[in-house]
């Protein structure tokens, strides 16, 4: 079993890359300025210390890399950086390899969010509230852990990205 302070730790660091991707995206859509650098890289070396905690976060991090890549969006040099700087910490620390089924769903759940939010954000409807926070993952995360199908820890994890990602959005939003 887990300990909690180990849980804490995995979870703030969840959250710490959920928070400084924001960030990292936000600066590099404004201008290529070292901040936008630096937030990208903390992201990915955040990420990639997650791909050896063990086997349901690797599959959350790589299953929402591949589904992010796929949907177009690491579409900047200061992103790319980050996707570099996840890659050589995952070579530095190792990689837990992921559950391909677990690695599967995150991967279509992070991608479907994507194209949704691209193509419904916008929209004044329901719908469109839905999709401008990518719910199809956090809703899929959930359902996995009432089946039971994921640690409930794992899917606090992820919320924890998540939140820690809005969260910023809404503060720069603000800003």
């Amino acid at each position: 079993m887990v300990s909690v302070p180990t849980s804490l730790a995995v979870a703030a660091v969840f959250a710490g890359a959920g928070a400084t991707l924001k960030l990292a995206d936000h600066f590099g859509e404004s201008s290529q300025s070292l901040h936008a650098y630096v937030f990208a890289i903390l992201s990915g070396s955040l990420l990639g210390s997650l791909l050896h905690v063990g086997v349901e976060e690797s599959s959350y991090v790589l299953g929402i890399i591949v589904g992010v890549a796929l949907g177009g969006k690491i579409n900047r040099p200061n992103l790319l950086a980050g996707l570099l700087t996840v890659l050589l910490s995952a070579l530095i620390l190792g990689l837990v390899i992921p559950n391909p089924w677990l690695l599967a769903a995150v991967t279509v759940l992070s991608f479907a969010d994507e194209l949704c939010h691209d193509r419904l954000a916008n929209r004044t409807s329901l719908v469109g509230l839905l999709f401008r926070y990518r719910v199809g993952l956090k809703i899929g995360t959930i359902l996995l852990a009432v089946k039971a199908l994921i640690s409930v820890i794992t899917a606090v994890d992820f919320l924890c990205f998540d939140l820690s990602y809005d969260i910023a959005s809404y503060l720069i939003s603000k800003a």
